[in-house]
């Protein structure tokens, strides 16, 4: 089997995963990479600021080479991560020469980080995957074939643990630590609380910067640096008693990369409770969830406590993952999905 990749590809990053998780099993995946065929202009950002979805001027030379290279290979199925950036019409003509699908990882309805080419293209994919379950109905209500709930996973390549030495912990970790972007939510809410209530933390992600300055989360300078990854991340993780994860609110999650990221890379998880965690965890068992900050707070004091628990819970969290969340299992699901429309 062969398919072709598109998206946007970082190094480390999901699609990469993909890849390699494609490769794993047999499948040769060719890439093509938005950002070799389209950079935005500093205009472009600039009036996207003012319009209510983004528009993308100068992107018929990317959707020339992603037919042309679609023509030149002929794959089984093309796969595009976030398709902000391919024309209906483009879609139109990539149908008649194969299976295409998207695999998005936003709130549909969040116009800021989608597109009018987007929105316009539902109909015609053969099937769409989402990170987001709330994707699923919505991407139906705009005409969609075939929407399905794909969310997230892990690379255990990638996402292992990395232990940190005595003087590391010190340095790095914290009783608890967070790692992702600011939002003014329930994050930086109840991280702001928990600074003023005299818990242990530190922060890394993006963004912070919007936080105020005067708070406590920078006056007690719990704000470290921005996002690290891979072996950096885990290291992070191992060197913390406790680990939070947050779900983006405005987005509309359910689940994150992170419910997936921390526990594989042996972190103790306290998860924001949502109506999907319970059927990735056992509540627990796995991970431990809040739903409020008595909760959270009640929780930290008893785990604090409890280094035997934390250690159980981290290797059946990461147990699970392997088991059942790896990038390899979603491949999988895709590939099902292909031949089941064939």
């Amino acid at each position: 089997m062969k398919i072709l990749i598109g998206g946007d590809i970082a190094q480390g990053g999901t699609i990469g995963f993909c890849v390699d998780a494609f490769k794993a099993i047999g499948v040769e995946a060719e890439l093509f990479n938005y950002r070799e065929h389209f950079r935005i202009s500093f205009l472009n950002k600039a009036l996207n600021k003012f319009r209510k979805i983004p528009h993308y001027f100068g992107v018929s030379g990317l959707n020339k080479k992603l037919l042309e290279k679609t023509q030149d290979i002929r794959p089984d199925f093309v796969l595009l991560f976030k398709p902000i950036l391919v024309m209906p019409k483009t879609v139109k003509k990539l149908t008649k020469l194969t299976k295409v699908f998207s695999w998005y990882p936003d709130y549909i309805p969040f116009t800021k980080t989608c597109s009018a080419y987007f929105y316009k293209s539902i109909p015609f994919y053969d099937c769409h995957f989402s990170f987001n379950f709330a994707n699923v109905e919505e991407l139906k209500k705009k005409g969609a074939k075939l929407s399905l709930f794909l969310p997230c996973a892990a690379d255990p390549d990638y996402h292992t643990p990395i232990k940190a030495s005595d003087e590391e912990k010190k340095e790095l970790g914290a009783d608890v630590v967070f790692m992702g972007t600011y939002a003014k939510e329930k994050r930086s809410e109840y991280l702001e609380r928990l600074c003023g209530d005299g818990y242990d933390i530190k922060i890394y992600g993006d963004d912070w910067e919007r936080h105020p300055q005067s708070s406590c989360l920078w006056r007690k300078k719990c704000i470290q640096s921005k996002t690290l990854y891979g072996k950096d991340m885990s290291k992070i993780f191992n060197a913390s008693k406790i680990v939070l994860a947050f779900v983006r609110e405005h987005n509309k999650e359910t689940l994150a990369c992170r419910t997936y990221e921390i526990p594989i890379s042996g972190g103790f998880m306290l998860h924001q409770r949502t109506a999907k965690t319970d059927e990735v965890f056992k509540e627990g068992e796995e991970a431990e969830f809040f739903g409020s900050y008595e909760e959270l707070k009640k929780k930290i004091d008893f785990y604090l406590k409890n280094e035997s628990l934390r250690e159980k819970m981290i290797q059946k969290g990461r147990e699970r993952v392997l088991r059942e969340d790896l990038f390899l299992h979603r491949v999988q699901r895709i590939i099902e999905v292909f031949k089941e429309l064939m």
